[in-house]
């Protein structure tokens, strides 16, 4: 039996279909219809297709600068999206959106500052962060010398770690903390870290020269009685260094290991008595230049050296020409007193200090031998004696290679 339909009921379905399609297309419109804007602090910043496109492009942008800087990311401003954009605007592209909306705003964290006697230096995303770039920045500065034990390090300043809200833009890196703290590019670094160091070695200790006076030797005549050798100890130290600078360093404890032995050198002290007259006459050609005759002060002894002989003598004892010449100069000349300098050809004088008088003129002819002043105790001097100078070309050379 066949059931035939009519008009109406075929008509209904139809109508139905037509509905379904047309709320269909109404949908479509509705999310191509008029594009949506986000909004910072109120003001549009970009228009997009939709809504939920500008929420998206938010929390894209938050997720992404979240995973970078390691820690939640938010923005300073007020950030909303509205459902219609302004009037007349065009929707831009997810990426150009993106753009716009990163530079029209600033990235917060709530991070953490290094704080250096009170003032903010480096920020970083987090404390554990920030006490990490501390951390690196002392191991910095310890010694590749697996000799020395790091007994402490350090900071001078106070340094501390303050959390606080940071702005993205600030934050640094571990190598980047370290730099900023190590004053990369100022006259200073803003923390000094000091590091207290310990070492343990061995070392030399040098011996010491001995002289002895023989009386078995010539004056100028030295022997070596003993030879001298190093000894060693070893020593421990503590050292402190600023910023890899050693700036203290002390001496805890000791250990001869081996002692050193001093050299021994004899030096002669004979002079022939009878030389120190006006009756012997060396090779030199010179006689005793006074009646004094004990020497109170060597050539080349004393601070600087001393450049002459001193013969210790009494106050007016007679002082004559070691040799025959002509007499240069006679006068007060400054710390050398009353003096007289005697010329005796091939570029040889001599010269007589201190003295308390004298008893020749300058160009006067002396024989050797002849009375030229009386001993003294002017210019620098602290007690009656003659100061005796043999010359060569103008340098003082030692007087008891010439009179003794």
């Amino acid at each position: 039996m066949s059931i035939i339909k009519s008009p109406k009921q075929l008509l209904l379905p139809f109508s139905a279909a037509l509905l379904i399609t047309a709320l269909i297309m109404a949908v479509c419109l509705g999310l191509g219809g008029e594009p949506a804007a986000i909004l910072v602090d109120g003001v549009q910043v970009a228009a997009v297709t939709s809504e939920s496109q500008g929420e998206a492009i938010i929390s894209e942008l938050l997720t992404k600068q979240s995973a970078a800087v390691g820690n939640e990311v938010y923005f300073q401003e007020d950030v909303t999206v509205s459902a219609e954009a302004a009037a007349g605007t065009k929707t831009v592209s997810r990426s150009d959106a993106a753009e716009l909306l990163a530079a029209n705003t600033t990235l917060m964290t709530h991070g953490a500052a290094i704080d250096v006697n009170g003032q903010p230096v480096v920020y970083m995303s987090t404390a554990k962060a920030a006490e990490n770039a501390l951390e690196y920045l002392k191991k910095s500065y310890l010694p590749a010398d697996s000799t020395m034990t790091v007994l402490d390090a350090k900071f001078a300043e106070k340094v501390i770690v303050e959390p606080t809200e940071v702005k993205v833009a600030d934050i640094s890196d571990l190598n980047g903390a370290k730099l900023r703290l190590k004053g990369e590019g100022q006259t200073d670094a803003p923390v000094h870290v000091l590091v207290v160091l310990e070492k343990t070695k061995t070392e030399e200790v040098p011996f010491k020269t001995v002289y002895q006076t023989d009386t078995k030797l010539r004056y100028g005549q030295t022997e070596t009685k003993q030879e001298g050798s190093p000894g060693s100890r070893e020593v421990t130290i503590q050292m402190v260094q600023t910023n890899g600078v050693e700036t203290a360093r002390q001496e805890i404890s000791s250990n001869t290991l081996v002692e050193a032995v001093d050299a021994i050198v004899l030096q002669g002290a004979v002079v022939q008595t009878a030389a120190r007259s006006a009756t012997y006459v060396t090779d030199a050609g010179m006689i005793w230049p006074t009646t004094a005759t004990r020497i109170s002060s060597y050539y080349g002894e004393r601070s600087g050296g001393h450049t002459g002989v001193d013969i210790d003598g009494d106050m007016g004892d007679s002082v004559w020409a070691a040799k025959a010449g002509t007499v240069v100069s006679a006068g007060y000349n400054g710390s050398y007193g009353n003096e007289v300098i005697i010329s005796h050809g091939n570029n040889l004088k001599t010269r007589y200090a201190h003295l308390k008088s004298i008893s020749v003129s300058a160009g006067d002819e002396v024989e050797i031998g002849q009375e030229i002043g009386k001993e003294g105790s002017t210019g620098n001097s602290t007690g009656s004696h003659l100061h005796f100078e043999v010359l060569i070309d103008g340098e003082q050379v030692n007087p008891l290679s010439y009179i003794k």
